[in-house]
């Protein structure tokens, strides 16, 4: 017994994903992604995840009486590095660069600003001076 109060709490220390999303009655929906099932509700987001702890502690404990595999969250980066290799045409290429060109700035500076932008970022168009270029959409 002492054993599996250990494994209990060595699982309730990993770091599970959590999700909270609001449901049709306006209550807090709290889920762990790596427990099928492993819900809860709440009427704020506290209380929601409060009561994940306790379904957490219920779901794991009863799994391990029934021998079955408790799961784990994926060991990996939680952030992605910022960093990718990205193919487009050269004519793209080319209007990309001239663009950055014109504005004084690198082509990657010029592209997440651009991106940025698009999806909702804080960042400004990067510009060393004033221009009436219209932007190129990237979608």
């Amino acid at each position: 017994m002492k054993t599996e109060r250990k494994d209990i709490s060595r699982y309730l220390g990993l770091p599970y994903t959590k999700t909270l999303r609001r449901d049709e009655d306006g209550d807090v929906v709290a889920r762990i992604a790596e427990l099928p099932g492993c819900s809860a509700h709440g009427a704020t987001e506290r209380e929601a995840l409060l009561n994940l702890e306790e379904a957490q502690k219920l779901w794991i404990e009863d799994c391990i009486e029934a021998g079955d595999r408790v799961p784990v969250p994926e060991q990996g980066d939680p952030r992605p590095s910022g960093k990718w290799v990205q193919r487009v045409p050269r004519t793209l290429h080319q209007r990309l660069s001239l663009m950055a060109k014109e504005e004084g700035v690198s082509l990657n500076q010029l592209v997440t600003s651009m991106l940025s932008q698009e999806f909702g970022g804080k960042t400004e168009r990067p510009s060393r001076r004033p221009s009436s270029r219209c932007y190129l959409s990237v979608r």
